[in-house]
Protein backbone atom coordinates (compact mmCIF):
# COMPACT_ATOMS: atom_id res chain seq x y z
CA UNK A 1 0.00 0.00 0.00
CA UNK A 2 1.59 3.28 -0.91
CA UNK A 3 1.67 5.79 1.87
CA UNK A 4 0.47 8.89 -0.07
CA UNK A 5 -1.53 9.27 -3.76
CA UNK A 6 0.66 8.53 -6.65
CA UNK A 7 1.20 12.05 -8.06
CA UNK A 8 3.55 12.15 -5.32
CA UNK A 9 5.99 9.57 -6.71
CA UNK A 10 8.64 9.98 -9.89
CA UNK A 11 9.00 7.35 -12.34
CA UNK A 12 11.15 5.35 -10.28
CA UNK A 13 8.85 4.86 -7.45
CA UNK A 14 10.65 7.38 -5.16
CA UNK A 15 8.37 9.70 -3.05
CA UNK A 16 8.89 13.52 -4.46
CA UNK A 17 9.37 16.66 -2.29
CA UNK A 18 6.23 17.98 -1.43
CA UNK A 19 4.91 21.17 -3.85
CA UNK A 20 5.22 23.68 -1.24
CA UNK A 21 8.71 22.79 -0.29
CA UNK A 22 10.52 24.29 -2.58
CA UNK A 23 8.89 27.43 -2.83
CA UNK A 24 9.23 27.74 0.98
CA UNK A 25 12.55 27.05 1.07
CA UNK A 26 13.71 29.73 -1.75
CA UNK A 27 11.22 32.04 1.02
CA UNK A 28 13.62 31.71 3.39
CA UNK A 29 16.61 32.10 1.05
CA UNK A 30 14.70 35.77 0.24
CA UNK A 31 18.34 37.53 1.61
CA UNK A 32 20.08 35.73 -0.85
CA UNK A 33 18.02 36.18 -3.99
CA UNK A 34 18.57 40.24 -2.98
CA UNK A 35 22.44 39.89 -2.37
CA UNK A 36 22.36 38.01 -5.81
CA UNK A 37 20.28 40.56 -7.94
CA UNK A 38 21.94 43.49 -6.08
CA UNK A 39 25.37 42.30 -7.87
CA UNK A 40 23.62 41.53 -11.19
CA UNK A 41 23.60 45.12 -11.33
CA UNK A 42 26.70 46.42 -10.84
CA UNK A 43 25.80 50.23 -11.33
CA UNK A 44 23.51 49.91 -9.04
CA UNK A 45 24.84 47.73 -6.28
CA UNK A 46 25.22 49.76 -3.54
CA UNK A 47 21.85 51.15 -3.36
CA UNK A 48 20.19 48.43 -3.93
CA UNK A 49 21.75 46.99 -0.86
CA UNK A 50 21.14 49.94 1.23
CA UNK A 51 17.64 50.20 0.09
CA UNK A 52 16.61 46.44 1.60
CA UNK A 53 19.74 46.60 4.64
CA UNK A 54 19.63 50.43 5.55
CA UNK A 55 21.45 48.69 8.67
CA UNK A 56 24.99 46.95 7.02
CA UNK A 57 24.96 43.88 9.78
CA UNK A 58 21.50 43.10 8.44
CA UNK A 59 22.56 41.74 5.65
CA UNK A 60 25.41 39.60 6.95
CA UNK A 61 22.93 38.33 9.15
CA UNK A 62 20.35 37.24 7.30
CA UNK A 63 23.13 35.78 4.62
CA UNK A 64 24.43 33.67 7.43
CA UNK A 65 21.23 32.89 9.38
CA UNK A 66 19.45 31.22 5.78
CA UNK A 67 22.90 29.67 5.03
CA UNK A 68 21.56 25.91 6.50
CA UNK A 69 18.07 26.69 4.71
CA UNK A 70 20.17 27.39 1.16
CA UNK A 71 22.17 23.85 1.81
CA UNK A 72 18.69 22.42 2.55
CA UNK A 73 17.52 23.49 -0.66
CA UNK A 74 20.60 22.61 -2.51
CA UNK A 75 20.89 18.94 -1.25
CA UNK A 76 17.30 18.58 -2.20
CA UNK A 77 17.24 19.77 -5.57
CA UNK A 78 20.54 17.71 -6.29
CA UNK A 79 19.24 14.59 -5.06
CA UNK A 80 20.10 12.68 -8.17
CA UNK A 81 23.65 13.93 -8.75
CA UNK A 82 24.08 12.77 -4.97
CA UNK A 83 22.54 9.33 -5.68
CA UNK A 84 24.46 8.88 -9.05
CA UNK A 85 27.65 9.03 -6.52
CA UNK A 86 25.61 6.76 -4.10
CA UNK A 87 25.43 9.10 -1.58
CA UNK A 88 22.42 8.61 1.04
CA UNK A 89 23.86 9.78 4.33
CA UNK A 90 23.02 13.56 3.06
CA UNK A 91 18.96 12.74 3.52
CA UNK A 92 19.20 12.47 6.82
CA UNK A 93 20.43 16.30 7.26
CA UNK A 94 17.64 18.05 4.80
CA UNK A 95 14.83 18.46 8.03
CA UNK A 96 17.63 19.13 10.94
CA UNK A 97 19.35 21.72 8.55
CA UNK A 98 16.11 23.55 7.37
CA UNK A 99 15.13 23.57 10.77
CA UNK A 100 18.37 25.00 12.05
CA UNK A 101 17.77 27.87 9.13
CA UNK A 102 14.51 29.07 10.33
CA UNK A 103 15.16 29.23 13.92
CA UNK A 104 18.49 31.36 13.30
CA UNK A 105 16.14 33.29 11.37
CA UNK A 106 13.84 33.48 13.67
CA UNK A 107 17.00 34.80 16.44
CA UNK A 108 17.88 37.58 14.12
CA UNK A 109 14.32 38.73 13.67
CA UNK A 110 14.11 38.46 17.54
CA UNK A 111 17.63 40.37 17.75
CA UNK A 112 16.11 43.13 15.38
CA UNK A 113 12.97 43.34 17.67
CA UNK A 114 14.74 43.89 20.76
CA UNK A 115 17.72 46.06 18.84
CA UNK A 116 14.06 48.26 18.46
CA UNK A 117 12.82 48.34 21.72
CA UNK A 118 10.58 45.99 21.01
CA UNK A 119 8.76 48.46 18.65
CA UNK A 120 6.00 46.66 16.21
CA UNK A 121 7.25 46.91 12.70
CA UNK A 122 5.09 45.10 9.59
CA UNK A 123 8.14 43.69 8.46
CA UNK A 124 9.39 42.03 11.65
CA UNK A 125 5.88 40.69 12.30
CA UNK A 126 5.15 39.41 9.05
CA UNK A 127 8.77 37.89 8.95
CA UNK A 128 8.19 36.36 12.45
CA UNK A 129 4.68 34.95 11.15
CA UNK A 130 6.23 33.50 8.26
CA UNK A 131 9.01 31.71 10.31
CA UNK A 132 7.03 30.57 12.83
CA UNK A 133 4.42 28.40 10.40
CA UNK A 134 7.35 28.01 8.13
CA UNK A 135 9.48 26.18 11.32
CA UNK A 136 5.96 24.32 12.36
CA UNK A 137 5.06 22.69 8.61
CA UNK A 138 8.36 21.38 8.31
CA UNK A 139 8.58 19.58 11.78
CA UNK A 140 5.18 18.38 11.36
CA UNK A 141 5.21 17.16 8.03
CA UNK A 142 4.25 13.77 7.57
CA UNK A 143 5.07 13.90 3.75
CA UNK A 144 8.55 15.00 4.44
CA UNK A 145 9.52 11.99 7.29
CA UNK A 146 8.25 9.56 4.48
CA UNK A 147 10.34 11.10 1.80
CA UNK A 148 13.09 10.71 3.63
CA UNK A 149 12.90 7.34 4.75
CA UNK A 150 12.19 6.70 0.72
CA UNK A 151 15.65 8.06 0.14
CA UNK A 152 17.48 5.30 2.15
CA UNK A 153 17.13 3.32 -0.99
CA UNK A 154 17.60 5.59 -3.99
CA UNK A 155 17.01 2.90 -6.49
CA UNK A 156 14.17 0.87 -5.60
CA UNK A 157 13.87 -2.67 -7.48
CA UNK A 158 10.65 -3.00 -9.57
CA UNK A 159 8.71 -5.06 -6.82
CA UNK A 160 9.30 -2.60 -4.19
CA UNK A 161 7.36 0.02 -6.53
CA UNK A 162 4.63 -2.31 -6.98
CA UNK A 163 4.05 -3.43 -4.18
Amino acid sequence: MLKLPLKYYDESGRILPPSWLYSLLILLCIDWLAFIFSLASRSQTDALLHFFYPQKESLGLGLAASLPVLASLLLVSQRERLWKRELIVWRKSVIPLSQLGIISLLAVQLFYAMHHHWGFEYVTGVKLLIYSISLYAITRSRHLKWMIEDWANPHPKDDDVLS
